[in-house]
């Protein structure tokens, strides 16, 4: 785990002129080439290859990357993660060794503005008009939703109560069957909260989690034992709360090189934080100002990160 300072604060400012445009973009006010929450939406796959028919309350389950431009997106994560791709319409499938992790949207910003790429996380929840009901009652916002996503299941995007944007899900199939993440695959979701104690009650109705405390700053979000997600303390007034999501590693050190080489950003470099295992991990944003973790993890680490979505 990593320390933070007033950097990320003016990254997180910086990249809220993002946020506004997808909500805009999925409220009707713009005209992308595509959205991952549509009434046309004959473009999107679904998150198992093969149906599995269960439900992981709580799990991440998916992630979009909206980008400005999905030529420079891919080939930014084809030389930092070998990532390959697949064309299906409209959506750009993610592969990892072969494997369907997420998908790339195309985002055009309106004319005369700046549009930066962003990654958004699916939630699987077992009632996703029930979920919206209660988000709604707890101070959150339906941006776009709840609808039907064919292929996909039934979603909705919506930001929680201190404004972190993610998806919520209920897939048509079954969500991902739990276990050990390939490297370059996703490792595990956090948010970065500056009020972690409220973030923690609004998400324990949402994900039915329970929380275990694994250092003074960071929460575990767990279900039926599984550990699912992660809440860190921003301690920032004017941070930007939001979900951040983590990709497996073999070294993050070597990746930060090739990070500012595509064009990248760099915001920790492993070895930068307090923790012993910081070492582990680096804040990147990549070629179009998308937030990414990088986390060299091995299973003897005993670490919540043991499910692949």
């Amino acid at each position: 785990m990593f320390n933070f300072n007033t950097r990320f604060s003016c990254y997180c400012w910086r990249i809220l002129s993002s946020l506004l445009l997808v909500s805009a973009m999925l409220s009707g006010c713009t005209t992308p080439v595509s959205s991952p929450v549509s009434t046309k939406t004959d473009f999107l796959i679904p998150i198992t290859a093969a149906p599995t028919n269960v439900y992981y309350q709580g799990k991440f389950v998916w992630h979009d990357l909206l980008t400005p431009d999905i030529a420079a997106s891919r080939k930014f994560y084809s030389e930092l993660f070998n990532w390959t791709f697949e064309q299906q319409g409209r959506y750009t499938v993610i592969l990892n060794k072969g494997q369907r992790i997420g998908g790339m949207l195309e985002v055009k910003p309106e004319a005369g503005k700046k549009a930066e790429a962003l990654w958004l996380a699916y939630m699987s929840v077992p009632d996703v008009d029930l979920a919206s009901d209660y988000l709604e009652d707890q101070g959150g916002k339906i941006i776009k939703g709840p609808l039907d996503m064919q292929n996909r299941g039934r979603g909705a995007l919506v930001s929680d109560p201190l404004g972190a944007q993610f998806l919520l899900l209920h897939s048509l199939d079954g969500d991902p069957a739990d276990r050990e993440p390939a490297v370059g695959s996703w490792l595990w979701n956090e948010l970065w909260s500056n009020q972690p104690q409220n973030s923690f009650i609004f998400y324990q109705d949402l994900g039915l989690y329970d929380s275990l405390t694994a250092q003074s700053d960071y929460l575990i979000l767990e279900n039926k034992g599984q550990w699912r997600a992660g809440i860190r303390h921003v301690p920032e007034d004017d941070f930007k709360v939001r979900w951040v999501a983590s990709v497996r590693v073999k070294d993050p050190a070597l990746l930060t090189n090739i990070v500012k080489k595509l064009g990248g950003k760099v915001w920790v470099r492993p070895g930068e934080a307090l923790q012993d295992t910081g070492a582990n991990i680096a804040v990147i944003s990549d070629n179009l100002g998308a937030f990414l973790i990088l986390h060299r993890w091995q299973p003897e680490d005993k670490d919540p990160l043991t499910e692949e979505q």
